[in-house]
This record gives C-alpha cells, sequence and structure tokens, in this order.
C-alpha cells in the first residue's frame, strides 16, 4: 500500500477572494454563520450543498419539484 501524502497549494487563500479594477475586495464563498467557527472560516461548495469543515454545519440545495 502506498500512503497518500498531501501537497500545500501555495497561494490556495486566492481562490477565497476576487480584487477588481478599482481595488475592491470580495469574498467568494460563503462564511461559516455557527458561533464555533466565527469569521475567516468557509463554507465548501458542492454541488447540492454547502458543507463547514470545521462544525459540520450543511446547507442543502433542492431542485423544483425534487422531493424529499
Amino acid at each position: 500500500k502506498i500512503k497518500h501524502k498531501k501537497r500545500k497549494v501555495k497561494l490556495a487563500v486566492l481562490k477565497f477572494y476576487q480584487v477588481d479594477g478599482s481595488g475592491k475586495i470580495t469574498r467568494l464563498r460563503r462564511e461559516c454563520p455557527s458561533e464555533t467557527c466565527g469569521a475567516g472560516i468557509f463554507m465548501a461548495w458542492h454541488h447540492d450543498r454547502q458543507y463547514c469543515g470545521r462544525c459540520g454545519l450543511t446547507y442543502v440545495f433542492k431542485k423544483e419539484g425534487e422531493t424529499a
């Protein structure tokens, strides 16, 4: 068995923000609203949900006509 090696991605934080021409910074991902996480913890975007890897908070998106 070959163990998985975690590879560090340099400047990975740049995926979370966007800077426009005038220098205004906007967040591209939602911050976790949970009291335990606070500001600076971003939620992961999946095709059907948003998920916080720190506290486990999940928002599930439902399409029209879809049942639970």
